[in-house]
């Protein structure tokens, strides 16, 4: 991984803001059509440091949840469910057929 950042010249903290700078950098100092081989390989340093973990600011990381609830509302909660779910044999027939 050390490869990748000393090929387009970054410290390996870099941001992928950095990452994307530094490569563009490097494509206008080694264009595809007269550095093909040294093209390759920023390009697939970028690949690589593009879609590697950045550590800290994970923004889609599962975080635990500390919930409470009350159970008086919770007690609400069930009485009222179990009212809108009530039926009647009769009702029941009814809205079969």
């Amino acid at each position: 991984m050390q490869d990748h950042y000393d090929r387009l010249a970054l410290s390996p903290g870099a941001t992928l803001a950095e990452i994307k700078a530094a490569y563009h950098a490097k494509l206008r100092e080694f264009p595809a059509h007269t550095h093909p081989q040294e093209f390759k390989a920023i390009r697939t340093a970028y690949e690589t440091l593009r879609k590697a973990p950045q550590g800290e600011a994970d923004f889609f990381a599962a975080v635990p949840i500390q919930a409470t609830l009350d159970p008086a509302r919770l007690s609400q909660l069930q009485q009222r469910a179990s009212e809108a779910v009530e039926v009647t044999l009769a009702d029941l027939i009814r809205l079969t057929f």
